[in-house]
């Protein structure tokens, strides 16, 4: 007589799926990383601009002449500190300046911290 057939999965396919499992499971956690990384990214480029815009209608909103240079600080938006700097130049044409506000990311140095958001418009100088 002839031995039926067995039917069922040998060890070889058990492991080669586990190891196909294995990848796709490790893909898949990066990509959430990934994810998560790029949300708290994006969301500190919105308050970023929010600050800037913020700093843009209070240099705006002066009544007075306006100084020329540079000036650091900081502002709080949602409940975090954002070092800024703005400069204020001429422009060549008679009464207008150029204002430049930059938020600056967490670096010590300001000459070499990088811009995250920016804010860049002309008004009259007084």
């Amino acid at each position: 007589m002839i031995a039926p057939r067995q039917r069922g999965i040998t060890l070889v396919e058990t492991l080669v799926a586990l190891a196909i499992m294995g990848l796709v499971t490790t893909t898949i956690l990066a990509l959430v990383g990934q994810n998560a990384r790029f949300t708290a990214s994006a969301q500190d480029r919105t308050y970023a601009s929010i600050a800037a815009d913020n700093l843009m209608v209070r240099a705006m909103a002066l009544s007075g002449p306006v100084d020329i240079g540079e000036e650091i600080g900081e502002v709080e938006i949602d409940a975090r500190q954002w070092r800024y700097r703005q400069t204020i130049t001429e422009t060549g044409v008679s009464d207008i300046v150029r204002i430049d506000i930059q938020i600056l990311a967490d670096e010590k140095d300001s000459a070499a911290a990088h811009v995250i958001a920016r804010a860049i418009t002309l008004r009259k100088a007084n």
